[in-house]
């Protein structure tokens, strides 16, 4: 009896990984009503495998949910491999599956084979791009594992998935981990030239995050692709087979010339920016100078004035400069009664607050690089120059006697008018500057509406 019952235990067991290899659930169904605890006894099976390692490699969904429902502990149950059904299911991309298992027990996303690989590693290799998103999403500190030196983003480059590839760098906010380097020294990027992978390096060029060395990618002339064997050939094998050889010669001298051509439009760009960034500090310094230059005037007008200020309290039977009316009070300044120093109050007081206004602007940290910005700053300091150089000739006319040499009046006035015609002349092409710009972008427009109008009526079309 006890015979027959290991046969039948046997036959049920048979039937049980049959079902998985089939995925069939009525079967799996059929069996556990049969014996409940058929799920529990797999592991007094001699199979390296669980049924669910089979559905999980082959895609059974529905037989995959079954079984985890009847018996959750089969997630983490481990071949001879060490893998766990997790495993097989990203490797094949499997993603409903993967999902599933994940559901159940998200912790063995992180469980390593016997080579130290855990599923994201499996994932990335075959370039699965669906499963590695479930993998981040459930376990994001599973980036951060690596194998053997390598993390999953070298494996993505090694393997050459570059849609997976996005997905991870898009999934990571470090950049030093973005820029870490492999057991031989080398960070995504520069493997990525290595394999003379073009696509994926421009790729990596364009992420902000990426650290270039241009040094060895440029001016040490492409190691990688430089020396007696490229592409797995050896210099002896070379000499045995010149016919290969001279492919090879043509395949690796215009290899390196393309990744060139990409690196160096990169590093003109870089140097560009650069320079571009360096031109716009320079400006904020050069602006931050005068604008503190020009708000130091403005005050040293308010508190001292020309001509200066009454020393006592003064009339005008005492000093005929004081007006008829009132008493000059001591401390205020002599001209304060005559039109030039208003004049000149105002004027102070505008190109002070203007240039306070620069300052303000440019410690606050808004960007230069735009027109709005330099237009504004612009404005600003055509009004902040104006008015210094308005109450400067207020200045000169207060303190100035005309009586004295009339020939000095001419001196003051032409200074002043060709002064204001410069600015006027510069206002002036720069307002021309701006209609130009508005006059193309409305040009652009309107071709563009009647490009569509044709467009929906069918008629044919002139790219704009």
């Amino acid at each position: 009896m006890e015979i027959q019952a290991q046969e039948a235990a046997q036959n049920d067991t048979q039937i049980l990984y049959e079902a998985s290899m089939r995925g069939c659930v009525a079967t799996l169904n059929t069996l556990i009503q049969n014996d409940p605890f058929i799920l529990h006894k797999i592991s007094l099976t001699p199979f390296t495998e669980t049924p669910l390692h089979i559905s999980a490699l082959l895609g059974h969904v529905e037989f995959t949910r079954a079984i985890v429902s009847q018996n959750p502990q089969l997630v983490t149950e481990l071949d001879s491999f060490k893998r766990s059904p997790l495993h097989l299911a990203a490797a094949e991309g499997h993603r409903e599956i993967v999902k599933e298992l994940l559901i159940t027990n998200k912790e063995v996303s992180m469980v390593a084979d016997q080579e130290g690989r855990i599923p994201l590693h499996f994932a990335a290799m075959r370039g699965r791009v669906e499963v590695i998103q479930e993998l981040v999403s459930a376990k994001p500190e599973s980036i951060l594992v690596q194998l053997q030196g390598e993390t999953a983003l070298h494996l993505c480059v090694k393997h050459n998935h570059l849609d997976a590839l996005k997905v991870l760098v898009a999934s990571v906010d470090d950049e030093e981990f973005l820029n870490s380097k492999n057991l031989e020294g080398n960070s995504i990027l520069q493997v990525s030239a290595i394999l003379q992978q073009y696509e994926t390096a421009s790729y990596l060029l364009s992420v902000p995050k990426i650290r270039v060395d241009l040094n060895s990618l440029i001016k040490n002339g492409f190691p990688a692709f430089d020396g007696s064997c490229r592409n797995g050939t050896s210099q002896s094998n070379l000499q045995k087979n010149p016919i290969k050889e001279t492919t090879t010669k043509v395949k690796t001298t215009q290899a390196p010339q393309k990744f060139k051509s990409i690196i160096t439009s990169f590093v003109k760009w870089r140097r560009l920016s650069k320079h571009k960034s360096d031109r716009y500090e320079s400006t904020r310094g050069h602006l931050m100078v005068a604008a503190t230059v020009i708000a130091t005037m403005s005050f040293q007008i308010a508190t001292n004035p020309p001509g200066g200020c009454w020393q006592e309290d003064t009339d005008h039977s005492k000093n005929k400069t004081c007006p008829n009316e009132g008493t000059c009070r001591a401390g205020t300044a002599i001209h304060a009664h005559t039109d030039e120093y208003h004049s000149l109050t105002i004027a102070s007081i505008i190109s002070f607050s203007a240039s306070l206004s620069i300052i303000l602007w440019l410690i606050s940290g808004v960007p230069l690089r735009n027109r709005v910005s330099v237009g504004i700053l612009q404005v600003k300091m055509w009004v902040t120059l104006c008015f210094v150089a308005y109450a400067y000739v207020m200045s000169i006319s207060l303190v100035h006697d005309e009586t004295l040499d009339s020939s000095n009046s001419l001196w003051l006035q032409v200074p002043w008018e060709i002064w204001a015609l410069s600015l006027i002349g510069i206002i002036f092409i720069h307002v021309v500057r701006f209609c130009w710009w508005v006059l193309k972008k409305l040009i652009f427009v309107a071709k563009w509406c009647c490009f569509k109008k044709k467009k929906q009526l069918g008629q044919p079309v002139v790219s704009v």
